[in-house]
């Protein structure tokens, strides 16, 4: 669909290629396990089974995912999705050939690491109006990666496939933030997906669902701030707590989520679509676009025609 946003170079010079469905290079470290799969060739009802909880993220090409009962849905570049333990999820792969593959890399980590992780962060960190304690939840939600997770991943990648004798002391420094703002997107998802449910006796929950009912108007930090019932400073300082990003660019992740619905349902100029997710400056749309999807919005839209 459209230009990786994970950068395997390294791991493709060196790497065998053994079978056409799922060809496998695992890379191993202390706590945790990086693989990069390849498929070449159509495929369907591949089945993958884990026995604890596994991050996989698309790199290029088009997988369908069936996860436990939930509806089959297309995953795609930028996208993650934590798989659930000792379920079996099962994958159709479209559009693989030789020419144009389908990659996507797993991540495990240690369940032990995770736990000492957690167990930091609900001593140092308690989260502000939460409904509990920071986990890192394997429920097969798909998410799509903000920046600063597809920096970490690409650290984690170049990490491993470099010859560097301290790799497992600079993976394990990488882990730690990547597990950190991976719950901080769940903490997001999930306010975003039930905000109706929580937005009663949690203020984020309020505060997201603001958000998403003036995604057309001048939103500041004040006017949030207030909905929150916090003074600017405290509000500022637990919202990127709990979200790992600041109000702003929340705000803005989410007139792009909306600027990306538009483009593929709606045949209006990207203009038009730009002030009606929000944005008064086109200019700063388009480069706010082109930082969140690694494409133009008209190559977006193109990249939808496909």
């Amino acid at each position: 669909m459209n230009k990786s946003l994970l950068n395997i170079r390294t791991h493709l010079q060196q790497r065998t290629l053994q079978q056409v469905v799922e060809n496998r290079t695992a890379y191993t470290l202390d706590h945790t396990e990086l693989c990069i799969y390849e498929t070449r060739e159509k495929a369907f009802e591949v089945g993958l089974r884990f026995d604890i909880p596994m991050l996989a993220s698309m790199i290029t090409g088009k997988k369908i995912m069936h996860i436990e009962e939930k509806p089959a849905f297309e995953f795609l570049p930028g996208q993650s999705v934590v798989l659930t333990p000792k379920k079996t999820c099962y994958i159709d792969f479209p559009e693989a050939t030789d020419t144009t593959p389908t990659e996507c890399l797993t991540l495990a980590i240690a369940p032990e690491k995770i736990t000492a992780f957690c167990e930091r962060l609900n001593e140092k960190c308690t989260l502000p109006d939460a409904q509990q304690q920071w986990s890192y939840n394997a429920t097969g939600s798909q998410f799509v990666n903000d920046i600063m997770i597809n920096q970490l991943l690409n650290r984690l990648i170049l990490i491993c496939t470099e010859n560097n004798t301290a790799k497992d002391f600079f993976a394990n420094l990488v882990l730690q933030e990547l597990v950190v703002r991976l719950m901080q997107s769940n903490q997001k998802n999930t306010l975003l997906d039930n905000h109706k449910i929580y937005k009663t006796n949690n203020r984020f929950a309020h505060v997201v669902e603001y958000i998403q009912q003036h995604l057309q108007d001048n939103i500041t930090v004040k006017t949030l701030s207030r909905q929150a019932y916090m003074s600017e400073p405290h509000f500022f300082r637990c919202f990127k707590q709990q979200f790992g990003m600041s109000p702003v660019e929340f705000i803005n992740e989410q007139r792009i989520k909306a600027a990306r619905m538009m483009l593929r349902a709606a045949d209006i100029s990207i203009s038009e679509i730009s002030f009606a997710c929000g944005f008064n400056n086109l200019n700063y749309f388009l480069r706010m676009f082109k930082r969140h999807t690694g494409l133009t919005p008209a190559q977006y839209r193109k990249s939808m025609l496909i």
